[in-house]
């Protein structure tokens, strides 16, 4: 389930009562939802502590954190089909790394942005 940082207080206890269903022997539930908007009394917060701290269900997190400037040029070098000289794209990288701040996300719509407007090519006889 993704974007659970905007779920209603109604999805929220949905998925507290399937989770907590005993006629339901197994259950792999995995949401995404963005860390730096879920404060420590968000609802969402408050359900996941409750189901992992008081009713005893295990539950893994996995922060994703943004890619780092060296990250963001072997990605951009990859897309470009440039991997085999990385430096050509340094300039690039480094002004996407700034727009995007490394945001992964960012950063692929950032290029596909600069593709459809002409600004950048592939190299596809690589």
């Amino acid at each position: 389930i993704d974007d659970l940082q905007w779920s209603d207080t109604a999805t929220l206890d949905l998925i507290r009562s399937v989770s907590l269903d005993a006629e339901i022997p197994s259950l792999l539930l995995v949401g995404a939802y963005r860390e730096d908007e879920v404060p420590d009394s968000h609802p969402l917060a408050l359900h996941i502590r409750e189901l992992g701290e008081q009713r005893g269900i295990a539950i893994t997190t996995i922060s994703v954190k943004n890619l780092g400037p060296r990250d963001v040029m072997s990605l951009v070098a990859d897309v470009l089909r440039m991997k085999d000289d990385e430096n050509a794209v340094s300039t690039l990288a480094a002004s996407v790394y700034k727009k995007t701040e490394g945001n992964a996300f960012f950063v692929l719509m950032f290029l596909r942005y600069l593709y459809d407007e002409g600004l950048i090519q592939f190299n596809f006889f690589k």
